[in-house]
């Protein structure tokens, strides 16, 4: 009886009204905590010993490129630490888990078995309310080797290590934007805070959750927490923090817009990947209601603000047409439809479509560079020809006639208006946390969704910014196999 009643009220047995949660919660400026100064922070993130191939990905995508950057230089801040979680590795994995520590200096190995129960939480709090640290310059001693020395200009610093303002703790199928993290924790209290994604009103959902540092030192140090039976650990950190003497002073910062599962997931917290300009449509027509039309066309007024342009509930994901190339596949998980809405393909009238011309014309012969000597642009890394040069006349059969792609201006032109349309000329915070990504691929997915591909290409010359090809299509052929063509 007791199991039956649980399943009835388990908010996970029912569908959000999301659209609502996103028109009720304010939107967050970025311009308001331009002036406070970053926040110091530690992710742990729980996983085990045998998912090398997740901790990758995880550092192949947000660790490496949702960094806070410094507002001039553009160079990554120090303020975030993301490490990686582990109970002790069995003897299958110890080797190898030791040299990804010293590869990478990104694993943290409690001395416990390892669970997925609130013993391991209870142990990571432990070790963080010690080293949950990042490093700091202060200014050296004249006693200090010149080797321990940092300079920036004419003062000398030594390497210190400061204790962090926020703990955090989460899931490794979440995909975290760690600047938009940064900012939303930058506007809290720094003491007896705890921020997440609060369910039924009762604990924050186990994806994300932080707590500032006097808590974790709490809990930690706690006699009774330490004798905890170990239980779902989501749950019982709220638990937790009811024993703090200072209960009742403990703020509770729920995030439910910017939270939320992948859209291919099967979960009532799962829709369409969401952009600062959609949930200021969603205020206005919550402002305003929905048509009758409208609310017809969301399957009625139960489901009006449930309703989601991507997913349904506890059904697998459907690409609303085949022989999608992988950009308008990304673009078609973008809730409201994103750039191809209902026509989901790119065409020539798109603003950054590449032109077509023959490949004579688009092709310069292998030996150009000895008829004609270019520069080489010092910013851009291109060779420059400085008068007309002669096209390749020599192709034969087929490819004398075939069309060529030209592509440009510099992809990252548009990508770069296109973000700032999204969020709304920068001025708006957007997504948190992706959970619920039980694919690798999900994460290149979520991150060719909210980031896009600005740092991913390689760096360097100029070259890097256009394409040479269009975005690969994939082309299923049955229901177990697919085959990528370059198109």
């Amino acid at each position: 009886m007791v199991a039956h009643v649980r399943q009835v009220q388990d908010p996970d047995k029912e569908l959000l009204p999301w659209r609502e949660m996103c028109a009720k919660q304010p939107a967050f400026v970025n311009a308001a905590v331009e002036q406070v100064e970053p926040v110091d922070l530690l992710v742990g993130v729980l996983t085990t010993d045998a998912k090398f191939e997740r901790r990758s990905v995880i550092r192949d995508t947000y660790m490496r490129h949702t960094v806070p950057k410094h507002a001039s230089s553009g160079r990554p801040l120090g303020n975030v630490q993301v490490k990686f979680i582990l109970g002790r590795p069995r003897r299958e994995y110890a080797e190898r888990v030791a040299m990804e520590m010293e590869l990478y200096n990104d694993i943290v190995v409690l001395d416990i078995k390892e669970t997925q129960w609130s013993r391991k939480t209870y142990e990571f709090f432990r070790w963080a309310a010690e080293n949950a640290t990042v490093p700091v310059l202060v200014p050296g001693k004249p006693t200090t080797p010149s080797k321990n020395l940092v300079r920036i200009g004419q003062q000398a610093y030594e390497v210190r290590w400061k204790l962090v303002d926020y703990v955090l703790k989460a899931d490794d199928d979440a995909f975290i934007v760690l600047n938009e993290l940064e900012r939303r924790l930058r506007a809290l209290p720094r003491h007896l805070l705890h921020w997440g994604y609060k369910i039924a009103d009762w604990f924050m959902g186990g994806e994300l959750y932080a707590l500032s540092y006097d808590l974790v030192e709490f809990i930690a140090r706690s006699q009774d927490i330490a004798r905890w039976p170990s239980l779902k650990e989501d749950e019982q950190v709220a638990q937790w923090l009811r024993l703090h003497p200072q209960a009742n002073n403990v703020t509770w910062a729920s995030e439910h817009c910017w939270i939320y599962d992948h859209p291919r997931a099967k979960t009532p917290y799962a829709h369409g990947f969401l952009f600062p300009n959609l949930v200021n449509a969603i205020k206005h027509e919550y402002i305003q209601g929905l048509s009758e039309e409208e609310i017809v066309h969301r399957g009625g007024a139960k489901h009006a603000w449930s309703y989601s342009t991507t997913t349904r509930w506890g059904m697998p994901y459907r690409s609303p047409q085949r022989g999608m190339s992988m950009e308008e596949s990304v673009e078609a998980l973008v809730e409201g439809g994103g750039r191809w809405d209902r026509r989901w393909h790119r065409t020539t009238q798109d603003v950054d479509a590449p032109p077509t011309m023959p490949q004579t014309e688009a092709l310069l012969m292998a030996n150009t560079s000895r008829l004609i000597s270019p520069s080489h642009d010092p910013e851009l890394g291109l060779a420059v020809y400085a008068q007309e040069v002669p096209t390749h006349t020599r192709l034969e059969g087929v490819g004398a006639a075939r069309e060529s792609h030209v592509w440009g201006p510099p992809m990252y032109e548009y990508a770069e208006t296109l973000r700032s349309e999204r969020y709304v000329n920068d001025t708006l915070g957007g997504t948190v946390a992706v959970h619920f990504l039980k694919k690798e691929a999900w994460f290149y997915e979520t991150m060719l969704a909210l980031v896009g591909t600005r740092h991913t290409w390689p760096l360097g010359s100029a070259a890097n910014a256009w394409r040479m090809y269009n975005s690969p299509s994939v082309q299923p052929f049955s229901q177990t196999y697919s085959w990528i063509a370059v198109s």
